[in-house]
């Protein structure tokens, strides 16, 4: 099954796009705002929450506030009005929502994640799937004499060991820097900024299948690539470079991304489903057609999860399928599981609410497509 990355532009964003067998599987959009996730900032604390909820703190954005949801620092204490911290951003906040930060701090690379504040190895749920236990354990062995913690990422083997702990050491260096940055600035500002989502992007999404890494811009081609020799050089075989135009002509992508602009989508049944997008949650409506309702909310939850994971959907979401007995209903709860198994983000199906609504949860990692608004 050949898998094509795509690094280009839509409308004002950067955009990353997975094509399987031409199919979009996966897609990720950057904007252009001052504030990006995975930026770094010396922040302030302005507000402790009731009963040490949270907090509200000042990043140096003309003043702008953020929040802060565990006040619990690293070395044991908790936060306090008034103090310096370096924060990461987490998540963008959704219309005037503000953003999520946190002291979690991760600084990604292409074998490994470096957690400054940790201490701990772990294994990335993909590695864990990659490797079988033997080369766990080589994994783990290899790694045991860090000073802090880190995540070995699903490209790691036990071939590419000392590469990555090269790469782990250069990251490391880099934290260092930004601490330092950080001691220089008297006031709250940005001290990082996360400038790597075509790498991320390619790190993220790239499998055993994919035989074509393609940019329509040289500037980020080459960043990539450059990026890439100076590891292992196996993204870097397959970069090549497009014009927007070739993309286009042999990819069809504004016609796949517009597709996901849209709130009703039909079902081979006859059938549809309807989106609806309110400030708390997401509810997703299944009418039955000429199908057995069995048949129909099958083919509709494979759409919906396939949906939720392109529009980048978070939060609560509520399902309202095709009525039917209570055994076809338990069945669905185990087929919508199945459908997350491969999702990047953190995804809980709980069951059915007393109203018969399949509902789960979703990680928010970055805005959806409905909040980006992409219709021209």
């Amino acid at each position: 099954m050949a898998t094509k990355l795509i690094i280009t532009n839509y409308k004002n964003f950067k955009c990353g796009v997975k094509l399987n067998q031409g199919e979009l599987v996966n897609i990720r959009f950057q904007t252009n705002e001052d504030v990006q996730i995975g930026d770094i900032y010396k922040v302030k604390i302005k507000e402790i929450l009731p009963n040490d909820s949270g907090a509200f703190i000042s990043y140096g954005q003309d003043d702008k506030r953020g929040f802060f949801k565990r006040i619990n620092l690293p070395n044991g204490d908790k936060a306090h009005e008034g103090q310096s911290l370096l924060l990461q951003v987490r998540s963008i906040g959704s219309k005037d929502k503000v953003h999520l930060f946190t002291n979690n701090i991760i600084l990604t690379g292409k074998f490994i994640n470096l957690i400054p504040y940790g201490d701990e190895i772990i294994l990335s749920r993909r590695t864990r799937k990659n490797l079988d236990t033997s080369e766990q354990d080589s994994v783990m062995d290899s790694l045991s004499d860090s000073e802090v913690g880190l995540i070995a990422r699903h490209n790691l083997t036990p071939e590419t060991l000392e590469i990555a702990k090269s790469e782990l050491k250069q990251i490391h260096s880099n934290w260092k820097d930004i601490e330092l940055n950080a001691k220089e600035i008297e006031n709250e500002g940005l001290v990082f900024q996360n400038n790597y989502f075509d790498q991320n992007f390619v790190c993220d999404y790239s499998d055993k299948n994919t035989d074509q890494v393609i940019f329509s811009d040289n500037e980020r081609f080459d960043k990539v690539k450059k990026w890439d020799e100076g590891l292992d050089g196996t993204f870097a075989k397959f970069c090549e470079e497009m014009t927007s135009e070739q993309i286009e002509k042999e990819f069809n992508l504004s016609e796949k991304i517009d597709y996901l602009i849209e709130s009703k989508y039909s079902l081979p049944s006859g059938g549809n489903i309807m989106f609806g997008k309110t400030d708390a949650l997401t509810a997703i409506d299944v009418n039955t057609g000429t199908a057995k309702r069995f048949d129909t909310n099958r083919e509709a939850i494979q759409l919906i999860a396939k949906l939720i994971k392109l529009k980048n959907i978070s939060g609560k979401v509520v399902i309202d399928p095709v009525a039917s007995d209570q055994n076809t209903l338990r069945k669905l709860v185990g087929m919508l599981k199945n459908e997350f198994r491969d999702d990047l983000s953190i995804t809980n199906v709980y069951g059915y609410t007393r109203g018969g609504l399949l509902e789960l949860s979703r990680s928010r990692n970055d805005r959806s497509i409905d909040e980006l608004n992409l219709v021209s």
